[in-house]
């Protein structure tokens, strides 16, 4: 058995399976179908992504942020909770745009054009949860981003949300628009979203944020916080989708992301 600890950051002391973890951290490396879990409920499930973030991000230069799922209402519903779930974003694969990456590094990529939240000093020696106007006063400012999700294969449709979460709900990384926007200059209503597969619209919405990205920032802080994961000044808070999660199909190379007063984000595939 091997421990997640408090001390180091990554949520309460709780026995996991080495087995299980030696074959998730395999799994990852060689894009090999990936363990599923079984988790008894989301705080044994999280116990377990800490485990697993742990030796993953020793791998990965550590954390430098948090994404969201299922933080909308038709996900809500279908996996009949209430409140959505979260996991690490590791520091190497926290791309700028403009990058290239190799496809041989995903097994089977997805991607999400979401708003990333970037969190200013406030944060820094937080020990209790915010409201929303404390959440509001931690954002520095958004990007528009692209988040890659790497499932290995699994069928995601059937996979419960606990076994997700244990697996670090299958993030592969990050891609960083340039261009941001403050809190008070972000016209959410009116944020159009358009993503391209090498130059073709293959998805647009307009006004489709999953829910207030102030109010994803706040429930991340406040469950990190009560999980006891570190949290600190220029980690980045993926907020979830504004379009369906769309595979990219072996030959396509280039994807970018379009985000009214944010620009373009884009990535290119290389062989």
């Amino acid at each position: 058995m091997v421990r997640a600890t408090e001390q180091a950051g990554w949520g309460r002391a709780m026995e996991i399976d080495r087995g299980w973890l030696s074959a998730a951290l395999d799994a990852r490396e060689t894009h090999a179908p990936y363990p599923l879990a079984e988790p008894t409920d989301l705080d044994q499930a999280y116990a377990m992504q800490g485990a697993y973030a742990a030796a993953v991000a020793a791998r990965k230069g550590g954390v430098s942020g948090y994404k969201l799922a299922a933080n909308n209402p038709r996900l809500l519903a279908h996996f009949g909770v209430s409140e959505p779930v979260w996991a690490r974003i590791f520091r190497d694969e926290t791309h700028l745009s403009g990058l290239r990456l190799p496809r041989a590094g995903f097994g089977d990529l997805f991607v999400e054009p979401e708003l990333a939240a970037i969190l200013g000093p406030g944060v820094e020696g937080l020990t209790g949860p915010v409201d929303r106007d404390g959440a509001l006063a931690l954002i520095e400012r958004y990007h528009g981003a692209i988040e890659l999700v790497d499932a290995n294969g699994a069928a995601m449709h059937s996979v419960a949300l606990a076994q997700a979460v244990t697996l670090n709900v299958f993030n592969a990384g990050i891609v960083l628009g340039e261009e941001g926007q403050t809190p008070a200059t972000l016209d959410l209503p009116t944020l159009s979203v358009a993503l391209r597969i090498d130059g073709e619209v293959v998805g647009e919405a307009t006004g489709a944020a999953p829910q207030d990205p102030v109010e994803a920032v706040r429930f991340v802080v406040n469950d990190a916080l009560r999980r006891g994961a570190a949290l600190s000044s220029g980690m980045v808070i993926m907020c979830g989708t504004h379009l369906p999660m769309r595979r990219i199909a072996m030959g396509e190379t280039e994807v970018a992301v379009d985000m009214s007063g944010l620009g373009r984000t884009v990535f290119t595939l290389t062989d």
